[in-house]
């Protein structure tokens, strides 16, 4: 094998390795806006099939879950405590938007599209953090 088909191998492997994140990021980004009102519909046409609230929590932890497990700093004590709170933010506000009604009216009293837009950006960030 040439050192051009090494090179151009190990950029394909690379390319492939760097795609699944930004899979997982689009895949995220987009439960976390439907489920906060961001989108009002994701759909599968192809499929025949639309995105529900429940499927974006599954959706949203599930991708964060393996990002944060294919992350270089899955170890917790490889972050400060503010990181720590900043990814711990996202799953709180993701399980405790959907089936607790005091996170809910957290969200609504700071209100109307405002508490959700926070919601959503709290989500960002604990992604963010995570997958650094």
């Amino acid at each position: 094998m040439s050192y051009q088909n090494k090179a151009a191998a190990m950029a394909s492997d690379y390319a492939r390795l760097r795609t699944l994140p930004a899979v997982l990021s689009v895949a995220y980004i987009a439960a976390s806006l439907y489920q906060f009102g961001g989108i009002s519909e994701v759909s599968l046409t192809w499929l025949d099939y639309s995105l529900t609230t429940e499927h974006s929590v599954v959706a949203s932890l599930g991708t964060m879950l393996i990002a944060f497990a294919s992350s270089e700093t899955k170890q917790l004590d490889a972050y400060e405590n503010w990181e720590i709170a900043a990814i711990a933010s996202g799953p709180v506000v993701i399980l405790g938007h959907q089936y607790t009604s005091e996170v809910s009216d957290v969200l609504m009293e700071l209100g109307d599209p405002a508490g959700m837009q926070v919601a959503f950006v709290l989500t960002l960030v604990s992604w963010a953090v995570a997958v650094r």
